[in-house]
């Protein structure tokens, strides 16, 4: 028995993974192990099991059992870090390899804490209260963090040592936010706007897009384009790529909710979204995407400053994928 093949290469507990097998004796007296948890089947063939990745797993090691024979691989699956937050975008992490994730709250919703910090070991702790329904988060140019309010339409800014002040307002259903290459702050209004604010706060209108029905959610580019995704109810959103000058094209159109976006080692785009009913992490190799990252719920994503690490969140948890 070997295993050939696994689709993807990644993912985070409770992710379903395609395992094709060469030397199966049919489908019976089968059981699979990843990180030394038992894997749950959801099908099998003569070739190939669909598993999912146990929340117990722990270690990358995957072995197929059948009788007393066993085929060993490996696979990449993402460590839980924290829990109980609430994260609607990708969390952020500064250049000491701190993550920040929001705690968005329901709609109106003052929570005690509006978002949290993390260190590598998964020690979380309270970092801003005060802001009702916080949604995008970034680190600016000046190394400060920005957050922006659903709810006021207010982008506020924060230094590290927890100084919090409003930096722009009137925004509308402010969610999204990015910089661009030219230092700009780009921030997107779920109702409909793309804004672009420059250094010195002037803010004007990149661009309009569809309503989403959730949030913008941004990349910028190296080139100075940005990316935007907005969930609606079609079951084929885009993606759309945003010139310099404003110009909108729909870089790709099919994905079941894209959300969260970022940028691999490699400068591809990789958004969290559903694709052919598989859900996850899809990396674009041209405008060809592929699943690498397999996973329920997730919403964004984001990498350390060396991109060794890429940090994962669902609505609730922040998990942590090593990628050596």
């Amino acid at each position: 028995m070997k295993v050939k093949e696994i689709r993807p290469r990644a993912a985070v507990p409770g992710g379903i993974l395609r395992v094709e097998v060469e030397g199966l004796t049919g489908v019976t007296d089968l059981r699979v192990e990843i990180g030394e948890a038992e894997a749950q089947f959801l099908g099998a063939s003569p070739n190939a099991l669909t598993v999912k990745v146990p929340e117990g797993a722990s270690g990358n090691g995957l072995v197929v059992y059948q009788g007393k024979g066993r085929a060993r691989s490996s696979v990449k699956v993402a460590r839980l870090l924290a829990q109980e937050l609430h994260s609607v975008s990708n969390p952020v992490v500064d250049d000491k390899g701190l993550v920040y994730c929001a705690f968005s709250g329901a709609r109106g919703e003052k929570v005690p804490f509006s978002v949290y910090v993390v260190d590598p070991e998964g020690n979380k702790q309270p970092f801003l209260a005060e802001i009702v329904n916080a949604t995008g988060l970034a680190v600016g140019p000046d190394k400060q963090l920005y957050i922006t309010s659903r709810h006021t339409g207010t982008v506020y800014r924060s230094s590290f040592d927890k100084q919090l002040e409003k930096y722009i307002d009137g925004v509308g259903l402010a969610t999204g936010i990015a910089f661009d290459a030219d230092g700009n702050m780009i921030l997107g209004d779920r109702g409909g706007s793309v804004y672009r604010v420059s250094p010195d706060r002037q803010m004007s209108v990149l661009c309009e897009l569809e309503p989403s029905v959730s949030a913008y959610h941004l990349a910028a580019a190296a080139d100075g384009s940005v990316f935007v995704t907005g969930p609606t109810l079609s079951t084929q959103d885009s993606i759309y790529r945003v010139s310099r000058d404003g110009q909108v094209e729909v870089f790709f159109k099919g994905l079941g909710r894209p959300q969260g976006m970022a940028f691999d080692r490699e400068g591809r785009l990789q958004v969290a979204a559903s694709f052919q009913g598989k859900k996850g992490i899809y990396t674009f190799k041209g405008k060809t995407p592929e699943w690498t990252i397999s996973g329920p719920m997730l919403v964004g994503l984001a990498y350390t400053p060396a991109k060794d690490r890429l940090y994962l969140v669902d609505n609730a948890n922040l998990y942590a994928l090593d990628l050596g």
